[in-house]
């Protein structure tokens, strides 16, 4: 494994670590690492021991359209539209990839990671849907908000797969303040 291929990885850790956090507050179950693969990009376990693959997806704009957008247009977030179409494209390209996964196809969380616009930007979107995601592959399937993990050192959820839970899954902690 190159370096590059190292901190690649190390990066994918940090911000599984976040969703980690996330997911427990959401659902009560603690994830824990068992291993570092590719397809999917880490295998975990549930508390009761069974054994789920985690894939993380990022859902941002190209860095030179961001940093165009961002010197011309003084736009700094993404269009919501626009990362919706992008969540679609992506949720249809790793339903294809997930043959691939094995023995974890039918055994693994998607975590689409927004990094250039945020779920409370998304949401109106969002609960317009008419679309039955459990059509897609994956155990669980999460849109994770990493927009103000430097400001709040957490993320927030919106469940897609299971139904039960469907939705954003805000962060009601009363001293979750930006850091600084």
């Amino acid at each position: 494994m190159s370096n590059q291929q190292i901190g690649k990885k190390e990066v994918e850790r940090s911000e599984l670590f976040y969703f980690w956090d996330a997911y427990k507050h959401t659902t009560g179950e603690q994830l824990f690492e068992l291993a570092s693969i590719e397809c999917p990009d880490f295998i975990c376990a549930r508390p009761n021991g069974e054994r789920i693959g985690v894939e993380l997806v990022n859902v941002m704009r190209d860095p030179e359209s961001a940093q165009f957008e961002a010197i011309i247009d003084k736009k700094f977030q993404a269009d919501p539209q626009d990362t919706m179409d992008r969540i679609f494209g992506l949720l249809d390209y790793k339903e294809r990839k997930r043959s691939k996964y094995g023995h974890w196809a039918d055994k693994t969380i998607l975590v689409l990671q927004l990094f250039d616009c945020s779920i409370s930007s998304l949401k109106r979107l969002l609960d317009e849907l008419k679309i039955d995601f459990t059509d897609y592959g994956f155990v669980e399937i999460w849109l994770a908000d990493y927009t103000g993990t430097e400001a709040y050192r957490d993320i927030e959820l919106f469940g897609l797969v299971p139904v039960r839970w469907w939705g954003y899954h805000q962060r009601q902690n009363p001293y979750r303040k930006p850091y600084g």
